[in-house]
């Protein structure tokens, strides 16, 4: 379960991006975020996922408070979280296949369990025959793809992603979209920031909608 209380997020320059907001997500849900650029989006995920912190109020993510945890806490947190951001944070002096590995290495699984669940998640993204690459050698989308099977290879009990779908075309994002709805029917928690519409309308949820970084709607959605 995700509480989000009477969250304000202000960052250095003076920018206010998040507005007191307030979100109950439960376990198994599947919730998306929308609203235009600048809206708080990106900001919200990143305070779920215990990589910023709330100026004001709070984030709980299964009961602990998340801006009374240290550091290394949340960071042991997030290992149990599947991540995919726009920007997404590859190692470029790792290959593909290594950077896929990396949430499993952390958890400390064995060689023969990472290389099946690695080639595994490869081959659900269409990347299966590019694990010895360099992430320099991929496209936007390529690389998008390669953040998402990261994001699944760990089998995470949340999945936060933004705008997962945007730089892929209509058939790798038709095969992501079957992705996630596996995972969630499987009991995973999705939360996604997105524009796409064919996004929310095939995989149906809850759709909270954001401006000016305040909820100013909050329905579910039929598929």
């Amino acid at each position: 379960m995700i509480e989000v209380d009477g969250v304000f997020r202000r960052y250095p320059d003076g920018r206010e991006a998040l507005r007191g907001v307030d979100l109950l997500i439960e376990a198994g849900e599947m919730l998306f975020l929308g609203g235009p650029s600048g809206a708080g989006k990106s900001t919200l995920l990143r305070l779920i996922a215990g990589i910023d912190l709330p100026s004001r109020g709070r984030v709980r993510l299964n009961g602990q408070d998340l801006s009374r945890l240290r550091a290394p806490a949340r960071e042991m947190l997030r290992r149990n979280i599947g991540l995919v951001f726009q920007d997404h944070r590859l190692l470029m002096d790792r290959s593909v296949r290594e950077n896929a590995a990396l949430p499993l290495r952390i958890q400390g699984l064995s060689a023969s369990d990472v290389d099946r669940r690695v080639e595994a998640a490869l081959d659900r993204v269409g990347l299966a025959n590019r694990g010895a690459d360099m992430p320099m050698a991929l496209s936007g989308g390529e690389r998008q793809r390669l953040c998402i099977a990261r994001a699944l290879v760990g089998r995470p009990a949340l999945i936060v992603a933004d705008e997962p779908t945007g730089n892929l075309d209509q058939e790798y994002g038709e095969a992501i979209l079957g992705l996630f709805r596996s995972f969630n029917l499987a009991g995973v928690t999705l939360v996604i920031a997105t524009h796409d519409e064919r996004l929310v309308r095939q995989l149906g949820g809850r759709h909270v909608h954001l401006d000016a970084g305040r909820v100013v709607s909050d329905a579910a959605v039929r598929s």
